[in-house]
């Protein structure tokens, strides 16, 4: 009587040497692709930042609009941050609060009450700061022109009215009339945080990112953005 084998079971599983490069495969594809989703998630908060500038924008734009075309204040004049007068305090009402006051960005945004800062050049002349409120005669550092309303700003396209400033300090405003150079610029500014350039709202409520390279090569402070009155 002849006996029957059974087939040969048909093989199932994987090798090592599969496992192996099934993995060498998974990990080429994740070494490839995490690097891009950083990228991606980094770019979005960028534009989330630069949308945050663009609302701030249109709250000045409304505030002018209920203020005689004024810009508003900050703590320049208004005395600190947090004063009624100072556009942390003025703006609110204009849906400018904590979440729209803050960079997804910025290193320092838990600690300080706001990521931007606006330009002093857009509100009046403080007295004890820029003039003596005894003789009005200029101070020393001091600036000698204000931009108080949009109407007084000459090229609002090309004159910068706020931005993210550098560091970890809590400021509503820089003294932009005190940028002699670029790197006075650099220092004060977050030049290079979205990808090599900083993100600027300028006087006609446009804003822009703008490479730090492009900007540095054109500052001079004749023709500086900073300055209403010289800005080109």
């Amino acid at each position: 009587m002849r006996v029957l084998t059974p087939p040969a079971a048909s093989r199932s599983g994987i090798t090592l040497i599969e496992a192996l490069a099934t993995i060498s495969v998974i990990a080429l594809l994740l070494a490839l692709l995490v690097p891009g989703l950083g990228g991606a998630h980094k770019a979005a908060k960028g534009a989330v930042c630069l949308s945050n500038l663009r609302s701030f924008g249109a709250a000045v734009a409304l505030y002018a609009n209920d203020h005689d075309d004024r810009y508003p204040s900050s703590s320049h004049s208004a005395g600190s941050l947090v004063a009624q007068g100072a556009w942390l305090s003025s703006l609110q009402p204009y849906g400018i609060d904590a979440p729209p006051r803050k960079c997804p960005v910025d290193p320092f945004a838990d600690s300080r009450l706001t990521s931007y800062a606006s330009n002093e050049h857009f509100e009046a002349l403080t007295p004890g700061i820029d003039y003596s409120p005894i003789t009005h005669q200029p101070l020393p550092g001091g600036r000698t022109r204000a931009f108080t309303r949009r109407t007084l700003v000459p090229r609002p396209a090309a004159a910068i009215y706020a931005f993210e400033p550098e560091g970890d300090g809590t400021a509503d405003h820089l003294n932009t009339h005190a940028f002699a150079a670029a790197d006075d610029v650099r220092a004060a500014v977050a030049v290079t945080r979205h990808v090599g350039a900083g993100h600027f709202l300028f006087a006609d409520g446009r804003t822009a990112a703008w490479p730090w390279t492009d900007l540095a090569a054109r500052f001079s402070p004749s023709t500086s953005p900073f300055d209403p009155e010289v800005a080109r």
